[in-house]
This record gives C-alpha cells, sequence and structure tokens, in this order.
C-alpha cells in the first residue's frame, strides 16, 4: 500500500502529464480532431485545414500486425489487385471475411493470369466472392455503398490518378466501412532513390483528370529505379521498353508514398486514420469512412 507522499507524488505527476498534454495539444503538437463534414480537400483545399492535425512517426507502429480479422470479421469486402496471399492472407483477412469480390484491370497481368469476368475467387478451396475486370479508377458497374471494406495491396502506387481510384473506393464502401491499404516501404525497395509525392501533386493529377495513359514520372523513374533491387526487371533496356508500354502492363510506380503522405490523403478524403504500420517492405494504414 503506498505511503501518503508517494500517493501524493504519483498525483502530482499525473496532472503534470495531463497539463502538458494539453499544451502540447494548443500548440498542435497533437493531433486534433479531424474535421466530420463531408467535403473533402478537393473540393477547396485549405493547407491550414487539412495540416491542423500533425502527423508525426510516433503514430506508426513498425511492428507486422498479429491479425486484420477482428477489422473485417462476417464483413462484405472487395480487393483491388487480388488475389494478396502474403498479405490479406496471412494476416487473416481472407479467413475472417464472409465474402470478398476482386478485381485486376486486365485478365492477364505480370502478376496473374487466366481471371475472367464473374469467375470464382478462391481461398484455400472456399469461394470467398467473384473476380470482376474493373480498372481501379473506374469500377462501373458495381453499386453504390456495396461493402463494408475494400482492401488493395501494392496497388496504389501504380495508379497514375490515386485520388480518382480512392474516390471510386470510396463511392462502393458502405458508410463506416473501412479503406485497407499497403503500399511498398520505400526506404527498402527500389524507389528509395525517388522523393516521396505531394499531396498538392496528386490533387493536380486530379483536377486534370490525369488518365492511367499518363508517363509523367517516366523519366524520374529510369532515372532513379534502382534495378539492383529489382531483379525481375532485367536490364535496363528491357525495363525502358516494359515501362513504355505501361499502359497495358502497369508496372510503374507512378508515385511514391510514406506513412505522412498517406495521412494527410486520408484525412483529406475524411477518413479517420484507425491504424498504420511498416513492416518489412509494407506500409499499411487503415481507415473509416465518414
Amino acid at each position: 500500500m503506498l505511503k501518503p507522499k508517494p500517493l501524493f507524488m504519483l498525483f502530482f505527476l499525473v496532472l503534470v502529464v495531463l497539463a502538458i498534454l494539453k499544451y502540447l495539444r494548443t500548440r498542435k503538437f497533437l493531433p486534433m480532431a479531424t474535421p466530420t463534414d463531408s467535403t473533402t480537400c478537393l473540393d477547396s483545399f485549405d493547407p491550414n485545414r487539412l495540416y491542423k492535425s500533425v502527423f508525426h512517426m510516433s503514430m506508426v507502429q513498425f511492428m507486422v500486425p498479429k491479425t486484420l480479422s477482428h477489422w473485417v470479421e462476417n464483413k462484405s469486402g472487395f480487393e483491388i489487385g487480388a488475389p494478396s496471399a502474403s498479405t490479406w492472407g496471412n494476416l487473416g483477412l481472407y479467413d475472417a471475411a464472409a465474402k470478398v469480390d476482386a478485381t485486376n484491370f486486365a485478365a492477364q497481368t505480370l502478376w496473374e493470369s487466366g481471371i475472367k469476368e464473374g469467375g470464382p475467387f478462391l481461398w484455400k478451396n472456399r469461394t470467398l466472392g467473384k473476380h470482376f475486370i474493373r480498372d481501379a479508377v473506374d469500377l462501373h458497374g458495381i453499386p453504390d455503398e456495396s461493402y463494408d471494406f475494400v482492401c488493395g495491396t501494392d496497388i496504389l502506387e501504380h495508379v497514375a490518378n490515386p485520388f480518382k481510384a480512392l474516390l471510386e473506393w470510396l463511392r462502393i464502401m458502405k458508410p463506416n466501412g473501412l479503406l485497407i491499404v499497403i503500399v511498398p516501404y520505400q526506404n527498402v525497395t527500389f524507389d528509395h532513390k525517388r522523393s516521396v509525392a505531394k499531396i498538392e501533386h496528386l490533387m493536380d493529377d486530379y483536377r486534370k483528370k490525369v488518365t492511367e495513359k499518363d508517363l509523367t514520372h517516366l523519366d524520374e523513374i529510369l532515372r532513379l529505379h534502382d534495378l539492383g533491387r529489382d531483379a525481375a526487371a532485367g536490364g535496363f533496356d528491357a525495363f525502358k521498353a516494359r515501362s513504355e508500354k505501361n499502359f497495358e502492363i502497369r508496372g510503374l510506380h507512378q508515385h511514391v508514398y510514406d506513412q505522412r503522405l498517406l495521412y494527410y490523403i486520408y484525412r483529406c478524403l475524411n477518413i479517420e486514420v484507425k491504424s498504420q504500420y511498416i513492416w518489412d517492405y509494407h506500409q499499411l494504414i487503415i481507415g473509416q469512412k465518414r
């Protein structure tokens, strides 16, 4: 049992900590509440409002999530660029979800082949849902507010107009649905020489209606892509030839992301950030649609 003096000191320390936290929040060193209205920063960009909530790396957990099952248990989902056995499979998402439909941009890609519109999406001999062939920026034919969550592993970096894609993903999500996204961790991939994109640049791409045929970043990619960390790309000439046909192949990383950029993209779209992780060569962010 604590004696009176230690008890008083403990109470005093608690008051000091609370006072410091209040001061930091007032000085904008800690996150403020996320805006709750339905507008996005794409409608009217106000940097003071967007950056009112200050991102700091202490918000990111440097560890492998034990599981994602509690986020999606008995829920219906839609995956962009399926399947992703090494992420959603290993993290329990496929096992926990009641249903997962999926899309790829073509019947044959660098990563998958034999995809059929309406064909079954299988996981461990279980039919999770069905396949669609749709572009990440155009999920036509899929009704609004159809799914409890949307997920995508290593997809967003391949998209030339990410805000257009994300708005489509949000469109098919129910209110309070979850957006679960993984992108490569730049520091340990072939993108390590490139700069992280600016959110203003991504917004500009959206306003200019940039299409997936865009090759604006090709020169930068050819100059800074570390082929030593990308054995599958072959030599420079082979990589260049493949990259010039990117609309058919979609192999380019159009933009580079870090957790700060992902955080402000979610804030811009009025998605409440719930969790952020970095492990191996993955960056994960989970957010809830408002």
